[in-house]
């Protein structure tokens, strides 16, 4: 193992608060590995509530894994370094249970070449007979698992936090008696679970031209709904990407996806019982009290991410809350329509200079079509209270490639730019204007279990023609345009929606180190198939999953967007 690679992990581990360490002895041992590197993981707030949940149990010892920062690739490649945990620095396979926690499709291709690293079997039906392995999809956003499929002897679709005591449950249980082998003892033991996908338990046959035929769907697997709090983390730690966490900045987070029901958007989905709203701000007063009193957190903090922070009804009161006993709170993202006076004064009092917000589309129309009910008013109202506080910085995030989405549609994007950014620039000391808007462009990518599921994903070349029209657009306005390269869009709708077959593709990306272009020149499969409309009577490939949404109701979301019926081209 390499010394600088054992060092900077010791490093990490001593930046940390939080951090668990338990004895081996007697308990079963799981690596809780996050196929990215270590400031993506540790800014995942349901990595972090698993990694706590397991090791509350008293028989488990749970330690993490990530994959190799960029720089250190080849240190890892050149000394022939296995990845190992932060905690006791053991290479996987010293594991009882290794656990991926995938949060986005891009990290699949990380999952194959974590495994090759450690010198496991990609396959799951070739793993040793004592090494099961299974992913979880944490908060719903795995809800297509068939590409990973074949890698994996079971996933968790849904919540996970009471799943993976079960599994582990089942896993002890399976250590006795004699027969069959451990790892299909164990894997009987896990195909009741509720929330629980044994992909060896379905088998699926194709038709002539590629599409699903049928499939064994003898139990479909209902998604798990957590009965706990949402996701938490505890852990302080010294970089972590997006949420830039110092010393003393607690975390708390919204549901991915949309309250609203957007329809290119992930569903939000019930977690079951939780804490009445006033109840939380309840607790949320009793934090703040706590940590002005920690001797250890001179400059509390405590950051919010969720697509729908702004919906929390008394976010006004908990704001005032927070503001009275000296709480800076960031907020990731705010709805235009849910901007107050009393909230935008309340981040300018905590020193907040930036503010993000996301119109979607450049035209009150293809809002309508995205149900995206926010007009152009609300968008500059929302300027206008930024200029009132002082809150020079302006943030938008916009899609191209949406169902619909017309050339004029793409042009209106920097045309809305400029008329929100006369509203938010004042005249600065020295005369020249202040304030400064930014342009965050991503590509549409169709996803399971939205009615934009039938939709085809836009072709690259035409997303790269949008983006410049809107790049052109910007330069004459100084305004900034960060954005995603639309090919790797393309590799995120490829993997959203295709099927086992796509293993073969991510196996072969793994053997290339990761280098998903080539993989896809050698690949005998058409990346088109899987990213072109689809037809009404298709079977998809996440069809034997029950995630709470119906089809019907997606269906009937797609023909009020105006799209009429899903029909083959």
């Amino acid at each position: 193992m390499s010394w600088p690679l054992k060092k900077k992990a010791r490093a990490l581990v001593e930046g940390e608060d939080g951090v668990v360490r338990k004895d081996w002895g007697g308990r079963v041992s799981v690596a809780l590995v996050y196929p990215n590197t270590y400031a993506v993981g540790m800014s995942n707030l349901g990595f972090q509530t698993i990694y706590e949940h397991l090791n509350t149990l008293p028989y488990a010892v749970c330690e993490r894994v990530f994959f190799p920062d960029p720089e250190d690739v080849d240190e890892y490649a050149r000394t022939g370094t296995a990845p190992f945990s932060l905690e006791s620095q053991r290479p996987l396979t010293d594991f009882d249970l290794v656990g991926f926690s995938i949060t986005y499709e891009g990290d699949y291709i990380n999952v194959a070449r974590l495994l090759r690293m450690a010198g496991l079997p990609l396959r799951a039906a070739r793993s040793a007979p004592d090494r099961p392995r299974g992913a979880d999809g944490w908060r719903v956003r795995l809800l297509n698992p068939e590409p990973m499929a074949p890698f994996m002897d079971a996933i968790v679709v849904g919540e996970g936090e009471e799943a993976v005591t079960e599994l582990i449950d089942a896993y002890r249980a399976a250590q006795d008696g004699d027969g069959e082998s451990r790892r299909r003892r164990v894997i009987e033991g896990w195909k009741p679970l509720a929330g629980v996908y044994v992909p060896d338990a379905y088998g699926v046959a194709y038709a002539a031209d590629g599409r699903i035929d049928c499939r064994d769907a003898r139990r479909r697997v209902r998604a798990r709904r957590g009965r706990q709090a949402p996701p938490h983390g505890r852990q302080s730690v010294r970089d972590a990407v997006h949420l830039e966490d110092a010393e003393g900045r607690v975390r708390a987070h919204g549901a991915p996806g949309s309250r609203q029901g957007l329809r290119a958007r992930l569903p939000i989905l019930p977690r079951g019982p939780g804490l009445p709203a006033r109840r939380v701000t309840g607790a949320s007063t009793r934090c703040a009290r706590r940590w002005r009193r920690s001797p250890r957190t001179a400059a509390s903090a405590s950051g919010w991410s969720g697509a729908c922070v702004s919906d929390y009804p008394w976010i006004g009161d908990l704001m005032k809350i927070l503001d009275e006993y000296g709480v800076e709170v960031s907020i990731s993202s705010l709805r235009a329509d849910s901007l107050t006076e009393d909230l935008v004064a309340s981040l300018q009092r905590g020193g907040h200079r930036t503010l993000t917000m996301a119109p979607e589309a450049g035209t009150e129309r293809l809002r309508e079509v995205t149900r995206k009910v926010i007009s152009d008013e609300q968008l500059f109202a929302a300027c206008d209270l930024l200029r009132r506080y002082g809150i020079p910085n302006l943030k938008c995030y916009f899609m191209i490639g949406l169902p619909t989405e017309t050339r004029e549609d793409v042009a209106a994007i920097p045309d809305l730019a400029e008329r929100m950014l006369e509203r938010l620039r004042v005249p600065g000391p020295d005369g020249h204007p202040f304030g400064k808007l930014t342009l965050s462009v991503s590509s549409f990518v169709p996803k399971p279990w939205t009615p934009f599921q039938w939709a085809a994903f836009d072709d690259v070349r035409s997303l790269e023609e949008k983006l410049e029209i809107i790049k052109r657009g910007a330069r004459r306005l100084s305004v900034r345009v960060v954005h995603e390269n639309p090919r790797e869009a393309g590799l995120q709708a490829l993997l959203a929606r295709g099927d086992r077959r796509l293993a073969d593709f991510i196996e072969m990306a793994a053997d290339l180190d990761g280098d998903w272009r080539r993989a896809l020149r050698g690949w005998d499969g058409d990346p088109a198939f899987y990213t072109r409309l689809r037809d009404v009577s298709e079977t998809f490939p996440w069809d034997h999953l029950d995630v709470g949404v119906r089809k019907t109701g997606l269906l009937r979301e797609w023909q009020r967007a105006g799209l009429g019926e899903p029909a083959a081209v």
